[in-house]
């Protein structure tokens, strides 16, 4: 979920589907075969529509995609169940739509759980796993149609389904759409059939500057000049041409200011969840609405263990090993031991690993014993005799401050519930379609979920942000100045789509230190990676870093530590039987 943070169900990568799949002739209203169509941004997949009549901004990545997964395995985990409705009897529905299905992940579940059912799967564009790839009991009972809602109504009969799904479609359905698609919804559903719909407020999670500050000191090595005898000059920068603008909240303020400025082009209104009530309303006597779940920011983890230091004669065994290859000669040399690699997490496999998938005794949804949460800290080996840089003393001392950085268990969220309501009578209480005791039971790593869910939905809305941007470059200079486009020296003389990369780069950089999957891994029982061996030089620098970050974290307050990162709303609505 790139670093995938949490095990979530296969997800297998586009390609040409042979699955039943239609798309309906906005001109002779008959359904007609379609293949994909995508535009290529700047190597990101995105659907071909015109923003005017299909505004999703986001892309068709594959690690977007994989969101779907990863919050199907949540709701799936604390509801124990594909459906939030308690059917009478538990009679499942026989004919089901999911509206806006993206990969299919929801019906493939929903197909096992409900043998008797018969699935539609509707979405803008073909990313569905084909058919060839799905059980034939499941394939035979699948369907997958394509077609744009927000210009035609949709291509099924009245009455046709006993339960429409809707998953997460607040980012491409302008405010004045709403209400036209729940009076289709109404249609389709047949008198007494139920529709359920989970939507999510539009949030830009931010970092406050204490904690970007220390990670952007290391590129900023330069502005000194270190002389042998330990001491140092600091080397003066020009004096900028640029008027004095006031202190922006965050590193990422024109990045937050061009996302929802996207969504803002479009109409889209960022809070669904506070304005659906209105139209859901409108088209449904019988409501169910659920109250709106914040989840926070994820603890701040304590910093990952120093690395080791490099043996003493590292530089010299490779500057011999670099003669001995310009040398061409036959004698056979001894093996000289190289500078060790990183490994990446990805690759790390360790048998406290697969005991612990195995056995299935430790997950990031798992209930934790206690409360207190233990990561691994500085280990004794990084207080060695070899060590240059880092005495016995100094280990101890940065021991001594991560121990602080242990994190209480709080609540994982907070609930509006002012916004809970029931509208007829017989219908089960608002708060019964969210198993809150058993988010109770989430691990404390598990809101790393929920803030990488939101740091990369932004990304996957990048293209759309450059777009904007460009518009600022050409008509409105005053709003980029604001925040800050021009004062970053360092990017000053780069192009504008280079200068953008590398915003988005960053922030992707912050928000993963921010997430700390090395915490998530550890929790899960695997053996955290052995950081890259350095000099004396990189030690030093690493210590400072280390230290600086230490030292930001006595600047947190209570509001950046439990700013809500997601919040997430469930409506159910009951057609009327006739």
């Amino acid at each position: 979920m790139s670093n995938t943070l949490f095990v979530t169900p296969f997800m297998t990568p586009p390609r040409s589907s042979t699955a039943t799949t239609m798309a309906l002739d906005s001109n002779s209203s008959r359904r007609v075969p379609r293949n994909r169509d995508f535009l290529d941004k700047h190597g990101h997949r995105h659907h071909s529509y015109d923003p005017e009549k299909a505004p999703y901004p986001l892309s068709y990545d594959r690690q977007v995609l994989e969101l779907e997964n990863m919050d199907h395995s949540f709701v799936m985990h604390v509801k124990k169940s594909v459906s939030v409705v308690q059917f009478p009897d538990h009679i499942s529905p026989k004919r089901s739509l999911d509206l806006g299905c993206g990969g299919g992940t929801w019906i493939l579940d929903a197909a096992k759980e409900w043998p008797d059912c018969e699935f539609v799967g509707f979405d803008l564009v073909d990313v569905q796993v084909p058919s060839s790839f799905l059980e034939p009991d499941i394939a035979s009972r699948v369907s997958w149609v394509h077609g744009n809602f927000l210009t035609t109504k949709l291509p099924f009969d009245d009455d046709e389904f006993d339960h429409v799904h809707m998953h997460g479609l607040g980012r491409g359905i302008p405010e004045n759409k709403w209400g036209v698609l729940f009076e289709e919804v109404n249609r389709v559903l047949r008198p007494g059939g139920v529709v359920e719909v989970l939507e999510h407020d539009i949030l830009f999670p931010t970092l406050p500057t204490w904690f970007t500050a220390p990670l952007r000191a290391r590129n900023k090595r330069s502005d000194s000049v270190h002389y042998p005898n330990g001491s140092h000059h600091h080397i003066d920068k020009l004096p900028s041409s640029q008027p004095d603008i006031p202190p922006l909240p965050h590193d990422h303020a024109l990045l937050e200011s061009l996302y929802y400025a996207v969504f803002a082009n479009r109409f889209i209104n960022l809070r669904p969840t506070a304005i659906l009530p209105i139209y859901f309303t409108s088209n449904f006597r019988r409501v169910i609405s659920a109250p709106i779940v914040h989840f926070r920011m994820p603890a701040l983890p304590p910093l990952q263990a120093l690395p080791q230091p490099l043996p003493p004669n590292a530089l010299l065994m490779e500057a011999s090993l670099s003669s001995d290859r310009s040398e061409t000669t036959s004698q056979p040399h001894a093996p000289l031991t190289p500078r060790p690699f990183a490994v990446s997490f990805s690759s790390t496999h360790s048998s406290a690993t697969s005991k612990s998938a195995s056995s299935g005794e430790s997950s990031l949804f798992s209930h934790m014993d206690g409360s207190m949460l233990s990561y691994p800290t500085t280990s004794p080996a990084d207080c060695s005799p070899q060590s240059p840089v880092l005495s016995c003393d100094t280990a101890n001392t940065l021991n001594s401050e991560i121990a602080t950085a242990h994190v209480v268990k709080k609540p994982l969220y907070t609930v509006d519930s002012s916004a809970a309501e029931s509208t007829s009578m017989g219908v089960a209480p608002s708060h019964s379609l969210i198993p809150l005791d058993e988010i109770d039971k989430l691990s404390e790593r598990s809101l790393a979920m929920q803030l990488y869910w939101s740091y990369q939905s932004v990304l996957a809305c990048q293209e759309a942000m450059y777009e904007e941007l460009l518009d600022r470059t050409r008509n409105r200079t005053g709003q980029l100045a604001e925040c800050g486009w021009d004062s970053d020296q360092e990017l000053s003389e780069l192009e504008s789509r280079t200068k953008f990369e590398i915003l988005v780069d960053r922030y992707k950089r912050d928000m993963q230190a921010r997430i700390s999957l090395w915490c998530s891994l550890a929790e899960l029982g695997w053996s955290v990676p052995p950081r890259e061996a350095m000099s004396k030089a990189e030690l030093v620098e690493e210590e400072r870093l280390y230290r600086a970050m230490l030292e930001a974290r006595r600047f947190a307050s209570e509001e950046d530590l439990y700013t809500p990162c997601r919040s997430v709303r469930i409506f159910v609505g009951y057609k009327d039987v006739q």
